[in-house]
Formats: C-alpha cells, sequence, structure tokens
C-alpha cells in the first residue's frame, strides 16, 4: 500500500532553516481553514494568507508546527 502523503522533506522543519515551509499549506486545526506559508518575516513569524479569505498576516512559527498539513486546498 503506497502512502499519497507528503514526503518527511516536505513536512520537517529545520530549526536552522526555517525558508523549508515556504510552500506549504497547512490548517489551523483538523477541520480549521487552510492557509499558504508565503515567507519567513524573521527567526520567529512567518508570512501567511488564509485561502479561503485571503487574509494575509504575520504568524508565529512555532505556531505553525502544530497545525497539520493541509491534504486538500480548500
Amino acid at each position: 500500500m503506497q502512502n499519497g502523503g507528503m514526503r518527511e522533506s516536505e513536512t520537517a522543519y529545520a530549526f536552522d532553516d526555517p525558508r523549508k515551509l515556504v510552500g506549504q499549506f497547512r490548517r489551523f486545526g483538523e477541520d480549521g481553514p487552510a492557509y499558504e506559508i508565503v515567507r519567513i518575516t524573521n527567526e520567529r513569524e512567518a508570512f501567511i494568507r488564509v485561502v479561503y479569505s485571503g487574509e494575509e498576516l504575520d504568524y508565529r512559527i512555532s505556531e505553525i508546527m502544530t497545525h497539520p498539513i493541509a491534504e486538500t486546498i480548500p
């Protein structure tokens, strides 16, 4: 049985290079809205865009890491 999920390199966060998060889509919780990580703002924050609403904001990387990868969009 093949696993259709993300490869480890796509889900992992390297503390020495948070830029690896850029381009990932995650969700605010299991059933929450999806968002894209657009860029890393500084060592603690990333700039994200919520897919459904288009809202853009800085968000803590430590919080992003607690959110699941979005399997589907939206």
